[in-house]
């Protein structure tokens, strides 16, 4: 009798071990798919905030392109950089009635802070401390 429940219980230990495998796999690709969608929603909210930090004039299309970046990273980014995000877009938006004198020092500290936060989330972690980011950040 013991033979004849080997056929089915090597079938059922084929079936559970590839449900496993795909639920698995399936958690991977998920992850890679997040992991890329952020990549590129990082890249376009840095281009469209670069472009407007760099336009002295106030241009509609731009304003468009940030606004609509940050909608992206409210939907696919992580906690930590949308808090970053909202924190630059705060400092902006206090400081837009006198906006040629905003400190380039606070608007560097926070972009880096928001590259940092970047960072951690595409890489895992970050060993690059906010000096290191801060003096690299193309914000004069």
């Amino acid at each position: 009798m013991s033979g004849e429940y080997i056929p089915l219980i090597v079938t059922v230990l084929g079936l559970v071990g590839a449900a496993i495998t795909y639920t698995y796999q399936r958690n991977v690709d998920r992850k890679t798919t997040l992991m890329e969608l952020r990549r590129k929603a990082y890249r376009d909210y840095l281009r469209a905030f670069l472009l407007m930090t760099g336009t002295p004039e106030r241009d509609e299309e731009i304003q468009n392109s940030l606004l609509a970046a940050e909608f992206e990273l409210l939907v696919v980014g992580s906690d930590q950089v949308v808090k970053c995000v909202g924190a630059l877009s705060q400092y902006y938006a206090e400081t837009n009635h006198d906006r040629f004198n905003r400190s380039g020092s606070k608007v560097r500290s926070l972009v880096a802070e928001v590259c940092r936060a970047m960072r951690q989330d595409c890489f895992e972690g970050t060993d690059l401390s906010i000096d290191e980011i801060q003096a690299i950040v193309p914000i004069v």
